[in-house]
C-alpha cells in the first residue's frame, strides 16, 4: 500500500503506474461515443489545447510579460543563455508577488488571481488561468526561486529547443522608426529581441531589462542602490547596514523581515561570498565566482531598459542606419566569463562579449560622451561606420580597474604599513619619510614618497 502511495504521488511514475494498469486512456474520457469517438473530460482538453498554446520560446516570454503586467510589475529582468540544445531563462519582475503556498499551484490549469475578469490585448485574451500551466507542459522545468506577496518574483525556466524551437537567428534586431509621432519597429525576424521590443512599445511605462544572467543581476543591483540613495526613497526601512552580513542565515532573516522586493536584494550585498549565496539560492543563477566577484566590484556595466534604447536610437541620427544591421556576439562567445561552464577555459583576458540584447549597445547607451567622440574621429578619417557587422559582433569592454575594489580605507591602511615600514628601515640611515603621492587607474596603485634626512 505504501509503495503504491508513493508512486502515485509522483506525476511520471503515476501515468507509468496507470499505463501498466491498462486505465491511463481511461481516465482522459468521459464519455465514449462509439465508432472511435469519445467525449474529453476537462482536464485532458485542457492539457492538449495548452501544449498548442506554446510553440516556440518567444511565446513563452510573450505569456510571462503579460502576467508581469498584470502584476503591476514596473521593472522587469530578463536574463538568458543558450547551453547546447537548451534555452535556459530568468524572469524577475517587481510585481505585487506570489505567496509561498502557492509556488506549486500556480502552474496548474484554471489558477488566476483576475476575480473580475481577464485582460484583452493584442495577443488576445489573458486571465483563463492557463499561461503557466501551458509553459510547464512545454518545458524541462519551471519554478518559482524567490517570491512572496509585494515583494516581486523570480522565475528560474529550462526549455529543450529541439521540442519547443525559437527562432534560429536571435542575433538579428528589428528596425526602430518614428512614423506621425509613434514608434513602430519594421523587418527582423519573430525573435526574443524582436519580441520584448514589441511589448515594450505598448507597455511604455514597464521597463524591460534584457542580458545574461550576470548583466541582469549588475543591473539590479545597480538600481537597487541608486534607489536606496534617492531622497524619500526605501532606505530608512531598508537600512544601509547590509553590508556587516557573510552569514546566509542572518541575512536571509533580514530579507524576510524587512520584506524586501526580490529585485531589490542583490542591492544590499557588499561581499563577494553573501552575492554567490543570492545568486544560486534566490535566482538560481549557476555564475562563477570571478563573475560574482565583477559584479560586486561594478565592473559589469547596467543594462538599460529598452525603452531608452529605441528613444536614444532615435535621437541619434548618426547611428539610426546602422542600427538594423547590428549583431550580437553568438550564444557560444556570449558566455565567456559570465557561467561556471566557461570559468575552466582559463580565459582571464579584460575583454567580455555581451549578450543577444539591444541594452548593451555601446554605441547607443554612450552616444553623446566617448563613443560620439570616436565617431566623429572616424567621420575625419573617412572611415565607414560599423557599430557591429554580421562577423563582427557587439563586445562589451571592462577595463578590470581593480585598485577601485579598495576602499579608500583600506588604501590609508596599505599606505600607513608602508609609511611605517620606511621609518623602521630608515632609523639607521636617518631618513624619514615626507610628503606621500599617491596616484590610483585602472589597476595601477601608485605612491611616491618623499624621502628626508633626519635631524
Amino acid at each position: 500500500m505504501n509503495a503504491t502511495k508513493n508512486i502515485m504521488n509522483e506525476g511520471e511514475g503515476f501515468q507509468k503506474f496507470l499505463s501498466d494498469l491498462g486505465i491511463n486512456d481511461i481516465l482522459k474520457i468521459e464519455e465514449d461515443l462509439g465508432n472511435g469517438y469519445v467525449r474529453l473530460k476537462i482536464s485532458e482538453a485542457e492539457r492538449r489545447q495548452a501544449l498548442q498554446d506554446i510553440k516556440c520560446i518567444e511565446d513563452i516570454i510573450v505569456e510571462l510579460l503579460r502576467n508581469s503586467r498584470d502584476a503591476k510589475s514596473r521593472n522587469i529582468f530578463i536574463g538568458t543563455r543558450k547551453s547546447s540544445a537548451r534555452r535556459i531563462i530568468h524572469f524577475i519582475d517587481d510585481g505585487v508577488g506570489i505567496p509561498p503556498d502557492f509556488h506549486n499551484v500556480i502552474f496548474e490549469s484554471r489558477v488566476t488571481s483576475k476575480l473580475e475578469d481577464g485582460v484583452s490585448d493584442s495577443y488576445g485574451f489573458h486571465g483563463r488561468g492557463m499561461a503557466l500551466f501551458s509553459i510547464k507542459l512545454n518545458v524541462e522545468e519551471i519554478k518559482i526561486t524567490y517570491s512572496n506577496e509585494m515583494r516581486g518574483t523570480s522565475i528560474y525556466l529550462v526549455a529543450n529547443l529541439d521540442k519547443i524551437p525559437e527562432k534560429k537567428d536571435q542575433s538579428i534586431l528589428p528596425e526602430v522608426v518614428e512614423s506621425d509621432g509613434k514608434v513602430e519597429i519594421r523587418g527582423g525576424v519573430n525573435n526574443i529581441i524582436k519580441t520584448l521590443i514589441n511589448f515594450s512599445l505598448q507597455n511604455e511605462d514597464i521597463n524591460i531589462f534584457y542580458g545574461t544572467p550576470a548583466q541582469i543581476l549588475a543591473t539590479m543591483r545597480k538600481a537597487a542602490i541608486r534607489e536606496n540613495k534617492a531622497p524619500g526613497s526605501r532606505k530608512e526601512k531598508i537600512g544601509d547596514d547590509c553590508a556587516k552580513f557573510y552569514d546566509w542565515d542572518d541575512f536571509f532573516k533580514y530579507i524576510e523581515n524587512k520584506k524586501v522586493k526580490v529585485t531589490e536584494i542583490p542591492g544590499l550585498v557588499d561581499n563577494y561570498s553573501l552575492m554567490e549565496e543570492v545568486a544560486t539560492r534566490i535566482f538560481n543563477m549557476n555564475l562563477s565566482t570571478r563573475t560574482v566577484q565583477r559584479i560586486v566590484y561594478n565592473e559589469i556595466s547596467p543594462l538599460k531598459p529598452l525603452n531608452k534604447c529605441y528613444l536614444d536610437y532615435l535621437s541619434h541620427p548618426e547611428v539610426k542606419e546602422n542600427f538594423v544591421r547590428m549583431r550580437v556576439c553568438s550564444e557560444e562567445e556570449k558566455s565567456i566569463g559570465d557561467e561556471k561552464e566557461a570559468s575552466s577555459s582559463g580565459n582571464n583576458n579584460s575583454t567580455y562579449k555581451s549578450a543577444d540584447s539591444i541594452n548593451n549597445i555601446d554605441g547607443i547607451n554612450n552616444i553623446d560622451t566617448e563613443h560620439k567622440g570616436n565617431l566623429e574621429a572616424r567621420k575625419s578619417k573617412g572611415e565607414k561606420k560599423n557599430w557591429g557587422g554580421a562577423s563582427q559582433g557587439i563586445n562589451l569592454y571592462d577595463e578590470l580597474n581593480l585598485i577601485g575594489r579598495f576602499k579608500d580605507e583600506e588604501v590609508r591602511c596599505i599606505i600607513s604599513a608602508i609609511e611605517e615600514k620606511v621609518r623602521e628601515i630608515g632609523r639607521k640611515y636617518f631618513i624619514t619619510p615626507g610628503n606621500i603621492e599617491i596616484k590610483r587607474a585602472n589597476n595601477i596603485l601608485n605612491i611616491l614618497i618623499e624621502l628626508k634626512e633626519k635631524n
